[in-house]
């Protein structure tokens, strides 16, 4: 069984009518913030939250199939620890060169030169992409990258992404959610799986078919440009969305990177399994405490529990 267009038909889950759902929506403002580069207008989706004075936050970069409402728990968590977590979703790109231009001026419209970057699947490659693309002249100072992929050519056997330009939203929308896992017994799983159900049914054409169309034309990230980066690989072992060969790859392009494995996540295990995810990102900053990319507000500690 997976999930089909049956899910215009579902009840809303459990994670999206939870307290911490509802508070992260009434406590925190939605921003809609407009850049403009070389290649025109872009709309940028911000949840900005945690000490505004810190210089250097954490941005988490939306997958896929999700805005950036998905990383509701790291964003609620890991700001009551007195970190500035960014939360964002990029325009329409068509391609990640677009969406790298795209994000440099968004961090420049926010006075950022530095910053931390989490991304999960396509949003953790646009993360390597965007500290590639700029590594000669630095502004991303570690990666967190969560079951995400260094290169595209497994998402591109079989697929031509031109079609994605012309395809109907169901068909798009479709083709996201066959790519999600049968149903799981896991109950936290199964919760975060029906919450990204939610979250494609909720998303537009243009998202989904230009977020696919980077996802699927041929490319690779340039690992020798990002091995200086402090870096920490989030593993799922039960995640059926990452093929073993591309846990490999990435692997293999960061040998020296900081590994974090998670039993029980599935495919969204910042959702299913958002307290080890918490735990493993304050692991990862604790290194920057006291120094001048520190994500913290000045005088803050990290406490891992």
């Amino acid at each position: 069984l997976r999930y089909d267009l049956t899910w215009n038909e579902m009840p809303h889950g459990t994670l999206s009518l939870s307290p911490e759902f509802q508070s992260f929506k009434s406590s925190l403002t939605r921003q809609r913030i407009t850049v403009e580069d070389n290649a025109g207008e872009g709309v940028w989706t911000v949840y900005d939250t945690g000490p505004s004075s810190v210089r250097c936050p954490l941005i988490m970069i939306a997958p896929l199939s999700g805005s950036a409402q998905v990383y509701y728990k790291q964003v609620l968590a890991l700001s009551s620890k007195g970190i500035r977590v960014m939360s964002v979703e990029g325009p329409v790109c068509w391609s990640e060169g677009r969406w790298c231009s795209s994000f440099r001026h968004l961090l420049y419209h926010f006075n950022l030169d530095k910053v931390h970057l989490f991304g999960a699947g396509l949003g953790g490659y646009l993360a390597q992409k965007f500290a590639e693309i700029t590594f000669r002249n630095p502004m991303v100072v570690s990666l967190i990258l969560c079951n995400s992929f260094s290169d595209t050519s497994e998402h591109s056997k079989g697929t031509m992404p031109s079609l994605f330009y012309m395809m109907p939203a169901f068909a798009l929308k479709r083709q996201v959610l066959g790519t999600f896992p049968p149903v799981s017994n896991n109950r936290h799983v199964a919760d975060s799986i029906d919450f990204m159900v939610e979250q494609v049914e909720s998303m537009d054409r243009s998202s989904i078919a230009s977020r696919l169309v980077i996802g699927s034309t041929r490319n690779y990230v340039e690992p020798q440009r990002l091995r200086h980066l402090n870096i920490t690989l989030i593993e799922g072992f039960d995640n059926p969305g990452v093929s073993e060969k591309l846990q490999d790859d990435i692997q293999k392009c960061y040998p020296d990177a900081r590994r974090a494995q998670i039993k029980c996540g599935g495919v969204f295990p910042y959702l299913a399994a958002a307290h080890e995810v918490n735990i493993y990102v304050l692991i990862h900053l604790q290194v920057f405490v006291k120094t001048r990319y520190t994500p913290y507000e000045k005088g803050s500690e990290p406490v891992v529990e």
